[in-house]
Order: structure tokens, then C-alpha cells, then sequence
């Protein structure tokens, strides 16, 4: 299978503080078929880079568990994983911006309680109200 053939999109998390080394992490689905959870973005003296999930081995050594076989698949996916990455900063910093000048973020993306709130308030305002001539009758009016 070529590398042209593969479609690869990724949710990167980045986090405000670095936890160590690692900046962030991301997951990565291939071909709408095949996720890998638990890449890490890390940084170094050479600058962020992408690290895939990995686990102890008999030694005590980190192996990774599942990799890219091709020079072109680590491209595609550190390129996909990295832009990701910058895209979550991006917001990130949009939204700390947005805070330090006083905008309300919840503003944007109304509660379920304020769009359940407006809901009833544009029944209300298309529901006609009753009348007196609506009202049963009771009594002697009933005749």
C-alpha cells in the first residue's frame, strides 16, 4: 500500500505546562480504520518532536508498541501529529487572550441549561394564549 493511498488525522492535547519533557500528547486514526492512542509530543535540545506509545520490556528498556516501517509513514505522521499539536496551542492561547480581556468564553458555547432556557422561550413566543372563550365551562355558564 502506497503512502498516498493512507489518510492519517489527529486530536493533539496541548498541555499549558509541560509535564517534564512531554509537551502534550495526541492520538492518530489511519484510514478511518486503525487508532493509536497515547502518542506523546515531546521537547529537546533540537526541538519537539513525536514519540509513539511504548512499553517496558524483559530489560527494562522503552520499546515502542506500534511505529511507522517507512521513512514517508514517520513523515506523514510526525507532519499530522505536529499540526495537530500547533492547531490545540493555537486555541489554547486564543482562549487565554480571550479571558485576559474579559471575555466569557461560555458566551460562545451556551450551557445546556441557556439553550434549554431559550428552547421554552421560542415555544412560549409561538404558542398562541388562551382565551375566555378557550376556558371550559362550569357552572350554570355551562348551558
Amino acid at each position: 500500500m502506497s503512502m498516498s493511498a493512507v489518510t492519517m488525522t489527529a486530536k493533539a492535547h496541548a498541555f499549558l505546562e509541560p509535564k517534564g519533557s512531554q509537551l502534550g500528547f495526541a492520538s492518530v486514526t489511519i484510514n478511518d480504520a486503525f487508532a493509536i492512542n497515547g502518542v506523546k509530543i515531546m521537547d529537546s535540545k533540537n526541538g519537539p518532536f513525536v514519540a509513539m506509545p511504548s512499553a517496558r520490556d524483559g530489560r527494562g528498556e522503552f520499546r515502542d508498541i506500534c511505529f511507522p516501517t517507512t521513512k514517508e509513514g514517520r513523515e506523514a505522521l510526525n507532519t499530522v501529529v505536529m499540526d495537530a499539536y500547533n492547531s490545540d496551542i493555537q486555541q489554547k492561547i486564543a482562549g487565554l487572550s480571550d479571558r485576559a480581556v474579559g471575555k466569557d468564553p461560555r458566551e460562545e458555547r451556551p450551557s445546556a441549561t441557556a439553550k434549554l432556557g431559550a428552547a421554552k422561550k421560542e415555544v412560549a413566543a409561538s404558542t398562541p394564549l388562551p382565551t375566555d372563550k378557550d376556558a371550559p365551562k362550569i357552572g350554570a355558564d355551562a348551558r
